[in-house]
């Protein structure tokens, strides 16, 4: 279950699934938010680097080039 903060916190300390590790996280409307330590390591959709990777790669194994083929006129 997700805890709820009172408004005059600012951060706290939490599980990051991105580092592997304890964390401190600001907290946004009384809930928790991103990560503050994390930095350069994540790119805008709060990834890291292997698993922008990772999705990537899925999503290239996923596609079907051959399904639809390009027509021509």
């Amino acid at each position: 279950m997700s805890e709820h903060y009172t408004r005059n916190t600012l951060q706290c300390t939490l599980w990051c699934n991105v580092c592997n590790r304890l964390t401190q996280h600001r907290v946004d409307g009384g809930r928790k938010g991103p990560c503050l330590e994390h930095g350069p390591k994540v790119n805008a959709n709060g990834l890291s680097k292997s698993q922008a990777r990772h999705r990537e790669k899925t999503a290239k194994e996923n596609r079907q080039p051959g399904l639809f083929p390009p027509r021509t006129p």
